[in-house]
């Protein structure tokens, strides 16, 4: 399975970052995404995945994987959509 994962950009340091947490201990930080990109390779990782310098596992993924592992989804799909002009659609 392929995860995607959200980049913001810091104007003030015009850099691309990426916020991270530990599947272990739950530590947060931000890393930059072009230090993020050189340790994943797309074409056989699912998720980029860091050393969480908390409790040193190999579990710090960006912030957007770790919820979608953990089941923590915040996006609800609006009832409009389910229900538009061509009928109610289906998830199966």
């Amino acid at each position: 399975m392929r995860y995607n994962f959200r980049v913001k950009h810091n104007i003030e340091y015009d850099v691309d970052l990426v916020d991270m947490k530990c599947l272990e201990c739950g530590h947060e930080e931000e890393v930059e995404l072009d230090i993020l990109l050189e340790c994943f390779n797309p074409k056989t990782d699912p998720a980029p995945v860091l050393t969480c310098p908390k409790c040193d596992h190999d579990l710090l993924v960006p912030k957007d994987v770790y919820d979608q592992i953990k089941g923590n989804f915040v996006y609800k799909t609006p009832k409009k959509w389910l229900n538009g002009p061509l009928g109610p659609f289906s998830f199966d």
